[in-house]
């Protein structure tokens, strides 16, 4: 499949050619499977197999032609599962296996082969029958030589799961997806954190809030809005739509709220978040994903004060915006980050629909073209330059190559955007 004729990166060449051709020549081992980053004379530093991130590439690869190089990852990714879920250094991870079961849904969408749709579904069904841990998915199964693993600790992040699990029910009509949704959501919404400070805490000890709000006293750390707390919003307006029950509604009102206090620091997001509730890190990623998620909040039309603070953040970061046409990765740092600035310019481009603002849409624009830009290399884009192109991150990520095409599938308009729910639906970030 061709790109748009007016792309968001503009007149990308032949990248996108040389992209595709790279994972067939460059980013696969001797057995022909995807690994996950070379340096940059081609040397692979990091041999894992790539499967964790396969929605990060695979429906990418597909969307653009690429069926029969897809079909051999599939296949190949075979001996690395059980349960139709992937093993990594013997255990069981729910962080490294989200994007392979999204990706398989999304390749199902794009092909309509029922293999995929039959392997997410197997693989989601052992997640529900052996992860939950008192209501809550816990991050991974126990490793007995590692004592934390013993207190099963439990992320916001797995709340993505709902999500996934939402459209297997309404692929398939099992309600146990559903039923699984609203347990998992239900839980979260009981936790300390939320009910006190309106976001989603992470759970140190998923079988005892005591031994929880007791292993989290040293901490600095326990809330992080990228992932962690944006993901599980998203499964919130999920379980809106899927069933128009008033709880969930009230709960994205409440973490607005929250979001509003803890997070936003007028525009300047923070990252992370400690017990009491105070910010630190600002960080181009929790930028993005705030933007993308608050404009999903008001297509939603469940708060009014979303668009007003995705505008907000967006200004403020104009701020930051570099002359070369790149954000850096936080305010007065020295080096970008490829795939935050992809999304960024994502987010910009949806931001300027909604409010018809076309400063964020030229933005949007000129991120996108300096991506390209300012990031080739002979490998692929490399991960990181300054505020004068100079690299300073050499790697080549190899889920970020995948990602980097929405580049070339996301149209010039914002309107044309907003008005193709599967494309929206393919470029998210998750």
């Amino acid at each position: 499949m061709s790109a748009p004729a007016s792309p968001l990166c503009g007149d990308p060449g032949d990248w996108i050619d040389r992209t595709l051709d790279r994972f067939n020549d460059n980013y696969v081992d001797a057995d022909g499977m995807l690994i996950t980053t070379l340096d940059s004379n081609g040397t692979i530093v990091d041999p894992t197999p790539l499967i964790a991130d396969f929605g990060d590439v695979l429906p990418f690869l597909a969307k653009f032609g690429r069926r029969e190089f897809v079909d051999r990852q599939i296949v190949a990714a075979e001996p690395h599962l059980t349960s139709a879920l992937f093993r990594n250094r013997g255990r069981i991870r729910l962080f490294d296996n989200h994007d392979w079961l999204l990706g398989l849904l999304e390749l199902h969408e794009l092909t309509g082969e029922q293999g995929l749709l039959r392997r997410a579904q197997e693989g989601a069904l052992t997640l529900i029958d052996t992860m939950f841990v008192n209501d809550l998915l816990v991050d991974a199964t126990i490793d007995w030589r590692d004592p934390r693993s013993w207190l099963q600790p439990a992320s916001p992040f797995n709340g993505g799961y709902i999500e996934l699990w939402l459209e297997l029910h309404a692929k398939t009509g099992d309600m146990r997806f559903l039923d699984a949704s609203r347990r998992l959501a239900a839980r979260w919404l009981r936790t300390e954190g939320f009910r006190r400070n309106g976001v989603f805490h992470r759970e140190l000890c998923a079988r005892s809030a005591t031994i929880s709000r007791f292993a989290g006293l040293g901490a600095t750390s326990s809330a992080r809005l990228f992932k962690d707390n944006t993901n599980f919003v998203w499964s919130l307006l999920g379980l809106w739509e899927a069933t128009a029950e008033d709880r969930w509604k009230q709960a994205v009102e409440h973490w607005i709220v929250g979001f509003s206090k803890h997070f936003l620091n007028r525009g300047d997001v923070f990252l992370w978040l400690d017990r009491n509730g105070g910010g630190h890190e600002v960080s181009l990623k929790a930028a993005f994903a705030s933007i993308d998620l608050l404009c999903d909040i008001h297509a939603a039309g469940l708060s009014p004060s979303a668009l007003p603070c995705a505008e907000t953040i967006a200004r403020r970061w104009s701020t930051h915006h570099w002359p070369n046409g790149l954000f850096p990765e936080r305010p007065g740092g020295s080096c970008d980050h490829l795939d935050a600035n992809v999304d960024m310019a994502i987010s910009l481009l949806k931001l300027g629909g909604y409010t018809g603002c076309a400063d964020f849409t030229e933005r949007a624009r000129a991120t996108a073209r300096a991506v390209l830009a300012q990031h080739d290399s002979p490998l692929g884009l490399v991960q990181a330059v300054d505020r004068e192109g100079r690299v300073r991150d050499s790697r080549i990520i190899v889920k970020y190559q995948g990602l980097a095409l929405k580049l070339a599938l996301a149209p010039d308009e914002p309107a044309a955007l907003l008005a193709d729910p599967a494309l929206l639906k393919l470029l998210r970030d998750r």
